[in-house]
C-alpha cells in the first residue's frame, strides 16, 4: 500500500504501481508474450513509462482526457459510489477523532468494506448502460 496526501496519482506512484504491475501478471510480460493496459489521460503516465513498458513487452493505451465519462463504466458507477462511501467514513473519522492520522490497517479495513457496498452486479451493469461501452 501506497498513500500520498494528494488524491490523484503522481509519476512516482505510476512508476512503482508500473513495476508491481509487470511483476504481478499472471503468465509474465515479454516480448513473446505482450500484454495491454489501458490507462486513462492522466499526466502522470508519461512518456519515459510508455517508453519503457514496450522493452517489457507491455503494450500501453491512454484514453483521451476528460472521456471517464463515455469510456470507463467502472469510473461512473463503481468508483464514484466508492469515493463518496470512503470519504464519509473519512469525515465521520475526523470529527469523532480530532483529526488523528489513520494507521494502514484501518484505512485497508475502510477500503475493503466500502468495496464490498459498491461493488455490486447492479452497479456495474448500469455503468456500461449510461456509458457508450
Amino acid at each position: 500500500m501506497v498513500v500520498q496526501k494528494k488524491t490523484w496519482t503522481i509519476c512516482f506512484l505510476f512508476k512503482v504501481f508500473f513495476h508491481f504491475f509487470i511483476k504481478l501478471v499472471l503468465g509474465g510480460i515479454s516480448q513473446s508474450n505482450h500484454h495491454l493496459l489501458i490507462l486513462d489521460g492522466h499526466g502522470s503516465h508519461v512518456l519515459e513509462a510508455i517508453k519503457h513498458a514496450s522493452q517489457f513487452g507491455l503494450d500501453m493505451f491512454i484514453l483521451l482526457t476528460h472521456t471517464s465519462h463515455a469510456l470507463q463504466p467502472l469510473d461512473v458507477n463503481y468508483f464514484k459510489p466508492f469515493k463518496f462511501a470512503f470519504r464519509k467514513k473519512k469525515d465521520n473519522n475526523m470529527v469523532r477523532n480530532n483529526h488523528l492520522e489513520l494507521d494502514k490497517v484501518t484505512l485497508a479495513s475502510w477500503v475493503d468494506k466500502t468495496h464490498n457496498q459498491s461493488l455490486s452486479k447492479q452497479n456495474i451493469l448500469s455503468g456500461f448502460k449510461v456509458t457508450w461501452v
